[in-house]
């Protein structure tokens, strides 16, 4: 299974090496895109345009069986919208022929963010293609409709797969908040503002007793609820998970200590490296606060760079006092393609 393969060069890099290292073509089972943001769907765009690109007898990094992607046109309901399209494919033309925004009201630096929102809906859009050139299309088993809340898979290899997020009342919000004439920026702004937060996919993964709970960029109290509705958690006690895929890269907007007290993990996996201030020292302080005691992991996808941020301070004593209560902390090193959690 594969979810997410971050933003620009991760998949060159990182990805694709590792899957050579694997044996190519490595079989998924399922590939997934958790929402729509570049620095998530970037990589798993690059591997499917691969694959369509390859001649007859090329050997393709990996056979997917099937895909889970809920686009933006799909959630909000404008699959068919002219604007949205327009939007879309002009966003794409800009990124393939590696120009400008096509829009004057992105141009300021001020509009970077709205310009990277843009971007990733243009990728979206053209995962969304290859997807349907591929037969990939459909959230099969879900018979073409969205990965939503309460949706239950069995994968070959006794991988159990329950969806608890988004839920299908965020869903319908979405597409009631969608106007099909907005522009540019007022699209930019939806999808930054809603998109993200509410419409990524959270799911427990089970596999022989162990659990592994993946959470994109939702919100913290979006999990709980989830969690409560889907699989049984009881509000105000704590549910324990193998590994928690910390939301949001650990970002403070999307999680507080309450959330680390209601979900506890053996393994918290941030996939962050320190730059834009992910993961947020105050998350690793409520992450701390939450659980003094210690005696659990922290593990980061990417060698930690703190160096040209003014939270560096703050991020190394949060650090320090995690390993001073018996935490343990590991990080990919900069000359390895990937960092291995043991169940």
């Amino acid at each position: 299974m594969l979810v997410d393969c971050g933003p620009g060069g991760v998949y060159h890099t990182f990805l694709r090496p590792y899957l050579e290292d694997l044996g190519m073509p490595v079989q998924l089972e399922l590939a997934m895109v958790s929402h729509i943001d570049q620095d998530h769907i970037l990589g798993l765009l690059q591997l499917t345009s691969e694959i369509l690109r390859a001649d007859p007898g090329d050997v393709v990094p990996a056979e997917i069986e099937r895909f889970w992607f809920n686009s933006f046109s799909d959630l909000t309901g404008g699959a068919d919208n002219p604007n949205l399209s327009s939007v879309e494919n002009s966003v794409t033309a800009a990124i393939e022929g590696g120009h400008a925004m096509p829009f004057e009201a992105l141009r300021d630096a001020e509009d970077h963010r709205a310009e990277m929102i843009l971007a990733g809906l243009g990728q979206g859009r053209g995962l969304r293609d290859n997807l349907v050139e591929l037969g990939l299309d459909g959230n099969r088993p879900f018979g073409g409709t969205l990965v939503l809340a309460g949706k239950e898979a069995e994968l070959p290899g006794d991988l159990h797969i329950l969806v608890t997020g988004p839920s299908a009342v965020r869903a319908t919000e979405l597409q009631q908040h969608w106007n099909p004439d907005l522009d540019p920026a007022e699209i930019a702004a939806m999808a930054d503002n809603r998109i993200a937060n509410l419409s990524s996919i959270v799911a427990i993964l089970t596999h022989e007793g162990r659990t592994v709970l993946v959470t994109g960029d939702a919100r913290g109290d979006d999990i709980l609820e989830g969690l409560h509705e889907h699989a049984g958690k009881t509000p105000g006690m704590p549910m324990h998970f193998d590994v928690l895929k910390a939301p949001h890269h650990g970002s403070d907007r999307n999680v507080d200590q309450d959330f680390f007290e209601q979900v506890t993990a053996d393994t918290y996996v941030f996939c962050s490296d320190g730059t834009h201030d992910n993961p947020d020292p105050e998350t690793l302080e409520w992450l701390h606060a939450a659980r003094p005691g210690g005696g659990f992991n922290i593990v980061f996808s990417s060698f930690i760079q703190m160096e040209h941020s003014h939270k560096q301070p703050r991020f190394n004593d949060a650090l320090r006092a995690l390993e001073d209560s018996g935490v343990t902390i590991g990080a990919r090193r900069p000359s390895e393609l990937a960092i291995r959690v043991q169940l």
